[in-house]
């Protein structure tokens, strides 16, 4: 997967990371879990929102985020879905 994409705005960038540190720190998360699937997790959620369905973003994200805390592996979920996305816009 190409990650995400490459012309966001840094300024964008660092303002999501201090909102997802302020959300780790209101869950009392000690550790970063999104840290070695941030850029495939937001690759599939640009791509679900410019494809199969733009609402359906989010919550694709959180699907994927359920199923991990059930046990899933995150980047195979991640890679099932990005195809299973790529596949719905043909």
């Amino acid at each position: 997967m190409s990650g995400h994409n490459k012309k966001d705005d840094p300024e964008k960038m660092e303002q999501m990371h201090r909102w997802l540190e302020a959300v780790r720190s209101e869950l009392q998360l000690t550790d970063n879990p999104l840290e070695p699937v941030e850029s495939d997790l937001l690759s599939l959620i640009g791509t679900v929102a410019h494809g199969p369905s733009r609402p359906g973003a989010p919550l694709t994200a959180f699907l994927a985020g359920y199923v991990c805390g059930k046990g899933a592996d995150a980047q195979k979920i991640i890679t099932q879905l990005q195809e299973l996305a790529k596949n719905q816009q043909d």
